[in-house]
């Protein structure tokens, strides 16, 4: 079995990409939706993050308060090294845990989806990389129509994530979002037929 991450910086298409693969059934393990399903009320997860930054992370029933962890998180130039050092072997052993049971169940390729799996301990769970690159104009328009901001905060965000000259030379294949979705599901379609092929 097959392992592949699929990465992409804001607003390129990967999710898209990923919500066909979904629907095509195969198994498409997203690293932040883990992280979420993790943080149940009085988790290992969540109990490992109350001990490094203190009960005012929970709300009253013991779930985990997003925003009062990032005041916490950002509060402190290590914070955010904090957080990573904690939550990143708690996602990596569940990701492990589902590729297993995803190879047990008899697939022969399962997919990673994940914004920041280069250059990460996320990268060594991929046998191969899959970019999904956007042109620079109609990504900065999705970020801004997706999340409500302004363009220029939209090129901000953009601009602080990978660089795509570094991700795309680190990937295996290379998926071009430039044209139109139809266009885009096609590109999908043959990719997979070539990921399908590696081993034959």
């Amino acid at each position: 079995m097959k392992v592949i991450g699929i990465t992409g910086t804001s607003g390129s298409g990967k999710s898209t990409v990923s919500g066909w693969l979904r629907e095509w059934g195969y198994p498409v393990l997203d690293g932040d939706a883990i992280s979420r399903e993790l943080a149940t009320p009085g988790s290992p997860y969540v109990e490992a993050l109350v001990r490094e930054f203190g009960p005012g992370i929970c709300d009253e029933s013991g779930a985990l308060a997003r925003q009062a962890l990032g005041l916490r998180v950002f509060a402190d130039p290590e914070g955010l090294r904090r957080l990573t050092e904690i939550t990143t072997p708690l996602i990596l052993a569940e990701l492990r845990r589902r590729i297993e049971a995803a190879r047990r169940q008899g697939f022969s390729v399962v997919f990673l989806d994940g914004a920041l799996i280069i250059d990460t301990p996320f990268e060594a769970l991929c046998d191969k990389i899959l970019l999904v690159e956007g042109d620079r104009a109609g990504q900065i328009e999705r970020i801004a129509r997706r999340d409500g901001i302004s363009l220029d905060a939209a090129r901000q965000r953009l601009d602080s994530q990978q660089s795509s000259e570094k991700l795309r030379r680190r990937a295996d294949y290379l998926l071009e979002n430039r044209g139109t979705l139809e266009e885009l599901r096609g590109k999908t379609e043959q990719i997979l037929k070539t990921i399908k092929g590696m081993d034959s």
